[in-house]
């Protein structure tokens, strides 16, 4: 999609609560990228700074070796281009200052997300006041995306802003202006992600200023990495919209317990989600507790398998608003970890007979908390397919065929689904990742399956 196509399947209207929405101007089918931005400015995660370049965000690897800035030795850059771009951007006013900046202690004691959000205002405050110039709105010059910037809304108020990052040569940035900067973009960043892997935070105005939250999104956010070039987002649909239907994105992980959501989106954006999920989650707060009895509790677990394989595909409305009263307990929000907790041990352990029971019921439950195509969901059941097959290549001389069939048919039933899922995702984050899994896995259970 190029920037000719970018509001091609985008109509801005009006909205009863919000500023504006965005509603489709024509159909749009499942696995259609609707939409795609570049960003105002993008920072890495301190966990990947190293293994990454700092401008591209591409992953070091065998055919690319990542460069240190001589100047500070703590950015790093995949070529020539990239550290020029993000020297001209705003590196080269930032240089000199990072490495005592980042060893202060205003600095170590912000916790992880606040030091990201902390180099993004340092960056972002370089890139839109470049002549130390703090009149407001400053001049967009050839950034039009500077504009869009100061046309979102502000944010809850801070009390506190981070520090910044500036070299001693600069102006002091005023403090009504750094709040002024901070108020829009420190709740209209984006987390990046490759592979659902968080490495960075990003400033997408024009994302922002377009779309809405919903706890049962039509749409979802995907990112694609190119060597030498921004990192676009990209939006991708997850089942069909119609003409005129709103389109919506999740800010925050629709599987977080109801009252969470609630509270991060009243504290980080000003207002409390009425969506249909949510409405029903009120509903019948608070969840039930967990059955005690065992017997009980596989019962349940049983149940709800049952009853997400009875999936309707053509059905948009979430599994959840139908699912029968008597397992609401499994919403209970302790399930959803202990249960991911349970599958991650007991599949690194060797465990599988364990991990694909676990894996199982957790699939289930992610189908529920998870709108229709959810990316998440194909992702587990990725995982549960390559813990199936592993199942398969350990099983000992013993193990009974009907057993093994067992394995392989779970293996082959979740690749199914991981694949209708990512599929329609599509294309993201860095090279290979889960759709090569996914066909270097059918090739392994087709070659197994042969007389």
């Amino acid at each position: 999609m190029d920037d000719s196509e970018t509001m091609r399947y985008i109509r801005l209207s009006d909205h009863p609560f919000a500023r504006n929405q965005a509603t489709a101007s024509q159909p749009i089918h499942p696995g259609q990228v609707i939409f795609a931005t570049l960003p105002l400015t993008t920072a890495l995660l301190p966990s990947t700074e190293g293994q990454r370049c700092d401008n591209c965000h591409c992953l070091a690897n065998d055919r690319v070796a990542l460069l240190k800035c001589s100047g500070c030795a703590s950015f790093w850059y995949c070529g020539v281009n990239c550290q020029i771009t993000h020297w001209k951007a705003h590196h080269r006013r930032i240089c000199k200052a990072y490495n005592r900046y980042t060893i202060s202690s205003g600095y170590q004691a912000l916790p992880v997300n606040e030091k990201v959000d902390a180099m993004l205002l340092s960056q972002l405050l370089v890139q839109v006041f470049p002549k130390d110039d703090f009149s407001l709105p400053p001049l967009a010059g050839n950034d039009p995306l500077v504009s869009v910037f100061f046309d979102l809304l502000q944010g809850p108020t801070h009390a506190n802003i981070p520090g910044l990052c500036r070299t001693s040569k600069s102006a002091d940035v005023p403090q009504h202006i750094a709040r002024e900067c901070f108020s829009r973009f420190g709740n209209n960043n984006f987390v990046l992600h490759s592979h659902l892997n968080t490495f960075a935070h990003g400033v997408y105005p024009l994302a922002s200023r377009l779309f809405n939250h919903s706890c049962i999104p039509n749409c979802v956010v995907k990112y694609r990495i190119t060597r030498g070039e921004p990192v676009k987002m990209e939006i991708v649909s997850l089942h069909e919209i119609a003409a005129g239907e709103e389109i919506t994105i999740p800010y925050l992980d629709p599987a977080l317990p109801y009252e969470t959501r609630q509270n991060a989106l009243q504290a980080n954006y000003g207002f409390r989600c009425a969506c249909l999920l949510c409405t029903f989650e009120k509903r019948i707060h608070p969840i039930p507790s967990l059955p005690q009895n065992t017997e009980e509790f596989a019962a349940l677990t049983k149940q709800l398998q049952t009853f997400t394989e009875d999936e309707d595909e053509t059905q948009d409305v979430p599994l959840m608003l139908s699912m029968p009263a008597q397992l609401y307990p499994l919403l209970n929000e302790s399930y959803l970890p202990e249960l991911s907790e349970q599958f991650s041990h007991s599949s690194h352990e060797g465990e599988y007979e364990t991990a694909l029971l676990t894996g199982r019921n957790l699939l289930a439950l992610y189908k529920v908390l998870y709108h229709r195509n959810f990316p998440q969901i194909g992702m587990h059941a990725l995982e549960l397919a390559k813990t199936a097959w592993n199942a398969v290549v350990t099983a000992g001389p013993d193990t009974p065929p009907s057993q093994l069939q067992r394995f392989e048919e779970q293996a082959i039933s979740s690749l199914t689904t991981a694949r209708r899922v990512l599929q329609n995702y599509g294309p993201e984050g860095d090279e290979g990742g889960p759709l090569e899994e996914i066909l270097v896995l059918q090739e392994l259970l087709e070659e197994g399956r042969k007389p």
